[in-house]
């Protein structure tokens, strides 16, 4: 537990230098490297933030083990919760002097003896600020990416400008076109088909927490203000983990929505469910008869893989599918499929009589696809407003995909990020808070080709 001895011990290391302190403590605590930037996960392009050990023999702080009581009355003083009440009231918008020829001309910030703030106080304001507004961040971004929600697995992040409407060009296939050429003939020309999609209106979704004089007065062990700061990180990812579930799976809206279709594949300004049993764009939704069981449902879905066409030409295309996502009743059954050594064939399994040979061979499924798991996938299979799928039915469907943009993409304006303000930026003088943390992400999900995906019913 790091309390008031601590982080005194740590701000004289820092030879009284408060931007330092701050500097220092956001680098602890994993939010920032030693220079005060932020991290930003690797291969990203610094999309998202992220949190990271000091260095590779130092763990981070945890947040559970600051006292924000302790970090007040270190940087503060003992009567911190008084200097932070003059401190608001002189944070007011007022001339340096005043006017009241009572006052004598003398400057706000001069100390006449009578508790005027002297401008280190501001420095203390600032450094606390800074060390509490990162506490809080660092407990949203710890609940944001837990590695329980699988919404960047199942729609990995593609940054975008635009809010919507958005067309992504490309070039449509050419087809089996080419052809034989003889002496002095010339090369046959082609020209570029047409292609787009278009993008769905993104959506911002936002959370704020406020720390008040009394959390930080009662914060004695630091796990009040974690575990509230938490709560935002937390939620705002659940937010984001139904939306793309629901745009995967194929509700065609979002949870708790009035009804209208936001989750569609737009191809060339017409919208089409991502799923469909010979459909005029593509044939991916097994509707009946493919529990996942044994080696032979895997291969029913990678027939369909085998035989997807382009709607242009009307000629194969090649998908690798890696990723299987199955609901926790199938959970166990994919484990045993793709990580099992050997396997046992039978020339005629469950017959009575006659032919039954047995033979063992290697498992050629052995690490061919990652499994995916969430109870909020079954949630959304379960629920009214999104499959409407039986009890036994939601357990047992499974869908296998090629993971990646070129497949489901959340489109995204901007990631998490975190805006803090202090008592002299917004009105919350009166109701006695220290700091405002506002946390909030814009963007939606996006089907990018529907043809790498097989959704698979018992």
């Amino acid at each position: 537990m790091i309390n008031r001895t601590g982080f005194r011990s740590l701000l004289e290391s820092c030879e009284g230098d408060h931007l330092r302190f701050a500097r220092r403590m956001t680098h602890l605590m994993g939010l920032t490297d030693h220079r005060g930037r932020h991290h930003f996960r690797s291969g990203d392009g610094k999309l998202n933030r992220t949190l990271k050990n000091p260095d590779d023999t130092t763990r981070r702080l945890d947040p559970h083990e600051i006292s924000l009581r302790g970090l007040a009355e270190s940087v503060l003083g003992e009567n911190w919760d008084r200097q932070m009440g003059k401190v608001r009231a002189w944070l007011q918008l007022r001339e340096l002097f005043e006017s009241d020829p009572t006052n004598e001309g003398r400057t706000v910030l001069e100390d006449d003896g009578a508790g005027a703030i002297m401008p280190s106080a501001f420095a203390n304001i600032n450094a606390f600020t800074a060390v509490a507004s990162g506490l809080l961040e660092v407990g949203i971004l710890e609940a944001y990416e837990s590695p329980e929600f699988i919404a960047d697995q199942l729609a990995p992040v593609e940054p975008s400008k635009q809010f919507e409407g958005r067309k992504t060009i490309g070039a449509a296939r050419l087809g089996d076109v080419a052809e034989e050429r003889l002496p002095g003939m010339p090369t046959k020309r082609v020209q570029f088909g047409e292609r787009w999609l278009t993008q769905p209106r993104t959506v911002e979704n936002s959370l704020a927490c406020e720390l008040t004089q009394e959390a930080v007065y009662l914060d004695l062990t630091g796990g009040q203000v974690t575990e509230h700061a938490n709560s935002v990180g937390d939620w705002l990812a659940y937010r984001k983990e139904l939306r793309v579930i629901d745009s995967f799976i194929g509700t065609g809206q979002e949870s708790g929505a009035p009804g209208y279709n936001i989750y569609l594949f737009n191809y060339k300004g017409t919208s089409y469910n991502p799923f469909a049993a010979a459909g005029a764009l593509y044939d991916n939704d097994i509707t009946s008869g493919n529990e996942l069981l044994y080696r032979a449902n895997i291969q029913a879905a990678e027939i369909k893989f085998r035989d997807m066409v382009d709607p242009e030409t009307a000629t194969r295309i090649r998908v690798t599918p890696n990723t299987m996502l199955v609901n926790r009743e199938k959970f166990y059954v994919a484990e045993d499929l793709f990580t099992a050594d050997k396997v046992e064939f039978r020339d005629s399994p469950g017959a009575t009589s006659g032919d039954k040979a047995t033979r063992y061979g290697n498992n050629a499924l052995k690490g061919k696809y990652r499994v995916l798991e969430s109870p909020l996938v079954f949630e959304r299979c379960d629920a009214a407003d999104g499959l409407n799928l039986s009890t036994a039915a939601s357990g047992t469907i499974w869908w296998l995909f090629e993971s990646g943009t070129r497949t489901h993409s959340y489109i995204q304006n901007w990631p998490l990020r975190t805006q803090t303000a202090a008592p002299n930026q917004v009105d919350m003088i009166d109701r006695g808070l220290v700091l405002f943390v506002k946390a909030d992400e814009r963007g939606i999900p996006m089907w990018k080709d529907p043809r790498r995906v097989v959704r698979n019913k018992a």
